[in-house]
């Protein structure tokens, strides 16, 4: 088993995301700059829907990621684990992961990470009004 390198991971923020019969993605809603501007009127706290998507292009293995939302302060706001599957080598595989009612509470860089046997990913999304 070989994890993955953190350069050769992709990560993609969207606000939704299918696979397509011919294996292509169709993005909804892509956030190329990793920042999310919220409408300036909202009230906050507001729950916000993203789909994260995360491509491994090296690395083999059976892996099972566990994946955690964290905002500004730290606080944790959401982890889950990811069913297992296997990477195989010299094939990307893509993980698209929905995430519904984010409690946004505060502007800032909120921490995205997910863990492959101890070893952790981490990207920041800016999410502001």
């Amino acid at each position: 088993m070989a994890l993955p390198t953190d350069a050769n991971v992709d990560f993609l923020v969207c606000d939704a995301v299918r696979q397509n019969a011919e294996g292509k993605l169709d993005l909804a809603g892509y956030f190329p700059t990793a920042e999310v501007r919220l409408d300036p009127a909202a009230k906050l706290p507001v729950a916000l829907n993203l789909t994260f998507v995360v491509v491994l292009k090296d690395g083999d293995g059976a892996f099972r990621p566990t994946v955690r939302i964290a905002d500004p302060l730290g606080k944790e706001l959401h982890a889950f684990e990811v069913p297992e599957f296997t990477k195989l080598p010299g094939q990307a595989y893509v993980m698209m992961m929905p995430v519904e009612r984010i409690p946004i509470a505060h502007s800032g860089a909120y921490a995205i990470s997910f863990e492959i046997s101890g070893q952790v990913y981490r990207r920041n999304v800016r999410i502001f009004q």
